[in-house]
């Protein structure tokens, strides 16, 4: 496997600042809604419709997000002077959208910063209509053009969609929109995300960025790891990156080889454990996704994985587990590019917002693209380096 040994070199007389994006942690949805006892009613809705759209033969545009576990936010800069917007920096879509002030479903929007075009001089309207179906509802509205900044870097007319209806399930959750990060091919319209559109204009050092995220356990408001553009995070990451060749340069794809919960047999690599390798998931398509908190996959592997740690099964295809399981669960190991990576149960055990915890891992119904998601739960354990240039992904240890 190809190795990195991050090497730092400044330049005579030319030191170059990184731009970093702060992630603030925020309550997910599924907590509030447990809270609320609002869950069940929920998973139902979201199941019941999921199959109405398969029956219709519809295919959703984002049909693996409905951001009801999404636990980070950053911040995007829209027009002149700035109108501030938080925003979830998401490696699982490609489209920038947040609210207009002309949207016509209020509940959703309620509680909300919405873009006003008209309060901004380098902004340029259009015509041009948009829909991004979600697992569990729609965003629509029109494309707009603006000045937009992310942590310092800014691009001229940079296309956003101004939504003027969001879907029920959007109601309450602390974010305004979305920022994908993903590629253009990915991008509902293929217009051109942020980022990618400053590494096509040479904003940045290197065509890349780091995702740093935080195991800290269920912390409102606070820092819970921050994006790096251009560069590496040699504070928070280890300075050895393992790369992984993209599958596919769409979403963050590569080939997952297989999965097992560790056991005795671990501690020896060169004993009976080379006989008792993972339940093989045969060379299944992944997704590195910092809009998805939890890992998911098939329901079949996934209530082996929770089976194995003694997981409790809940609606919404989740496992409970008991909190102070956490010092005793052990590690569950995920094969890529022929290297184990381990995920410590302090990254995959997870407070459900009531006083009790689920484990990190998420079945999901069969559907057309990748077959698994590594999200938030493995991005605590392993820093990831979105190489867009190269199109490789970085797996790097986070620091403890």
């Amino acid at each position: 496997m190809q190795k990195l040994l991050i090497v730092l070199c400044v330049s005579l007389g030319m030191a170059l600042a990184a731009k970093h994006i702060p992630l603030k942690r925020i309550k997910p949805l599924r907590q509030v809604m447990k809270a609320q006892g609002r869950w069940n009613d929920y998973v139902t809705l979201k199941e019941q419709r999921a199959v109405a759209r398969l029956n219709a033969g519809n295919d959703d545009n984002e049909p693996l997000k409905d951001y009801s576990d999404t636990e980070y936010a950053g911040e995007v800069d829209i027009g002149t002077p700035a109108q501030k917007f938080s925003v979830v920096m998401d490696t699982g879509s490609a489209n920038l959208w947040v609210p207009s002030t002309k949207c016509t479903t209020k509940a959703s929007c309620s509680g909300k910063s919405e873009f006003d075009g008209s309060k901004s001089s380098t902004y340029q309207s259009s015509t041009t209509k948009f829909t991004i179906q979600y697992g569990t509802g729609s965003c629509s509205g029109t494309i707009g053009y603006d000045k937009v900044c992310i942590a310092d870097v800014c691009v001229d007319n940079q296309p956003l969609g101004e939504a003027t209806s969001l879907a029920a399930f959007f109601t309450g959750q602390p974010m305004d929109g979305i920022c994908g990060l993903a590629f253009q091919s990915l991008a509902v319209d293929r217009v051109i995300p942020p980022v990618y559109n400053m590494i096509q204009q040479n904003l940045l050092d290197n065509p890349w960025f780091t995702v740093w995220m935080t195991a800290d356990g269920d912390v409102q408001g606070q820092n819970g790891g921050q994006i790096t553009l251009g560069d590496y995070d040699t504070e928070h990451c280890s300075s050895s990156c393992d790369w992984v060749p993209l599958s596919s340069a769409t979403y963050y794809e590569f080939t997952l080889q297989s999965y097992r919960v560790a056991s005795s047999f671990d501690a020896h690599p060169k004993g009976a454990a080379r006989q008792r390798r993972s339940a093989a998931v045969g060379g299944s398509a992944a997704i590195s996704d910092t809009g998805t908190s939890l890992i998911a996959g098939p329901t079949s592997d996934i209530d082996s994985i929770c089976t194995q740690l003694g997981g409790k099964a809940e609606s919404g295809g989740v496992y409970s587990i008991a909190c102070d399981a956490v010092d005793t669960l052990p590690d569950v190991i995920f094969t890529i590019n022929g290297k184990d990576y381990p995920v410590r149960a302090k990254n995959y055990v997870v407070p459900d917002g009531t006083g009790a915890c689920i484990l990190g891992f998420e079945g999901m119904r069969a559907v057309a693209g990748p077959k698994w998601i590594l999200g938030d739960c493995f991005i605590r354990e392993y820093c990831n380096v979105y190489d867009m240039g190269n199109q490789r992904l970085g797996l790097c240890q986070a620091n403890a």
